[in-house]
């Protein structure tokens, strides 16, 4: 039996206090980013570093007992194959009496592996979340915290494994915080936390209005019997692929976890090489210049600063240093300043700050075709709103190609779609009957 799980939270600046007691089961928080869901799940776990401005939190029967699942999925990943990964944590969280069973209980779950051999950083960003979802529950605790740990799953996958989660692990206390207010719905109980307050709901009345419209476009991509697979891995990524598509101004890609979008786009982009067969990208029959936002923007900067890095594109002809001042603006725009946040490195800023900063650092930048992967990840509903003005500024002179599991932000968005479970082309009429 658990026993009570609960805190008070203490909003000074607003004289709002409140105790907060968890149920046992699914409980959902949404929040927008920049709410202080990660300086809560924190503060929850008795980590000063995360200390919150906002909230003050106290009486906390949780500290101590509780497992996190972590916004980054690479952070947890600490082995160099995926089997070692698994039996570390097992090992570490003192289960070695049944070691061997529990490791094929966990195995039997990630059926998508196929060979244990392989480096997790080989797995798409969804198999990643489940591998970490897997091991974490796997963990004798009572409580779990999930900081936005199921957002690079598609719709059907994250539906898939929270009832896995519910039906397996429905007896523990289970703290889901997302940015997204489309997975209020799976909550047993559902929240709202803002810089004022945090709120129990009966249902979400949140809605995205994006109004989108762009030109017409000339983009094309023709593949040909498009093979591709990792040389540790027997299984084919993309397999015989043939696709045709032509006049696009902003594509989209969607697709279940582990489809080949991501692997398609860096096949695009001359990142890897096609195991067999051809690919051909063009914009206005020519090969284009791309600029690329990877769903995980740490690996793009590294240990560079965001100064650092528009210092490269303006070396390298890729930005106009006359138009710093329009890119400060605009960040301003969004809440974001520019001398606060140039010297940072994206480690230390929110994901959605680091995503806006350079979905706005692209769209000003020379390239005539920006790739982004997943640019959604960790944006609240209105925060969604303004990537999608961006977007439609930047689609006045570029053109764009959108990797999402957000199936309404591509549908909205997107004149054209690949879709990796079937391999054909959509044609997107809501958008194409608009474009000029």
């Amino acid at each position: 039996m658990i026993n009570d799980s609960s805190f008070d939270i203490f909003f000074e600046k607003f004289n709002e206090k409140k105790r907060i007691t968890l149920e046992r089961g699914f409980n959902v928080v949404y929040g927008e980013s920049g709410s202080g869901k990660t300086e809560l799940i924190h503060a929850l776990l008795g980590n000063e570093n995360f200390l919150s401005k906002n909230f003050i939190i106290s009486n906390n029967s949780i500290i101590n007992k509780a497992q996190l699942v972590f916004q980054n999925p690479e952070n947890q990943i600490v082995c160099p194959n995926i089997l070692s990964e698994i039996s570390f944590g097992l090992e570490s969280k003192n289960q070695t009496k049944n070691l061997k069973k529990e490791l094929f209980e966990i195995q039997s779950y990630l059926t998508f592996i196929d060979d244990w051999s392989r480096h997790p950083n080989t797995l798409s960003g969804g198999e990643l979340e489940i591998l970490n979802i897997v091991t974490a529950f796997s963990a004798d605790t009572n409580v779990v915290l999930i900081d936005d740990g199921l957002s690079y799953l598609n719709t059907s996958a994250k539906k898939k494994w929270i009832k896995w989660i519910k039906s397996k692990y429905g007896h523990k206390i289970i703290l889901w915080f997302t940015s997204d207010h489309n997975d209020i719905v799976h909550g047993n109980t559902k929240w709202i936390l803002s810089l004022s307050s945090l709120q129990k709901i009966n249902d979400s009345q949140m809605s995205s209005d994006y109004n989108h419209r762009h030109s017409k476009g000339n983009l094309s991509i023709e593949t040909n019997d498009l093979h591709f697979s990792f040389d540790d891995s027997k299984k084919n990524i993309i397999h015989s692929l043939k696709i045709k598509l032509s006049k696009s101004r902003s594509l989209g890609i969607v697709g279940k976890n582990g489809s080949g979008k991501t692997t398609f786009i860096q096949l695009l982009t001359d990142t890897l090489e096609p195991s067999k067969g051809e690919i051909n990208l063009k914009v206005f029959n020519e090969k284009p210049s791309i600029g690329v936002l990877n769903q995980f923007p740490e690996r793009m900067l590294g240990h560079n600063t965001l100064e650092q890095l528009l210092q490269k594109l303006i070396i390298n002809n890729r930005f106009d240093d006359r138009l710093i001042k329009s890119f400060e603006k605009k960040l301003k725009s969004h809440q974001i300043n520019w001398t606060k946040v140039k010297n940072k490195r994206s480690f230390d800023l929110s994901w959605s700050a680091v995503r806006i900063i350079l979905v706005i650092m692209l769209s000003l930048s020379n390239f005539s075709l920006i790739v982004l992967d997943e640019p959604t990840f960790g944006l609240g509903f209105q925060q969604k709103i303004r990537l999608s003005q961006i977007l439609k500024s930047m689609l006045v002179n570029k053109h764009l190609i959108l990797v999402s599991h957000d199936t309404n932000f591509i549908q909205n968005h997107c004149d054209q779609i690949i879709d990796f479970d079937t391999k054909t082309v959509l044609q997107n009429k809501k958008i194409l009957a608009s474009a000029k």
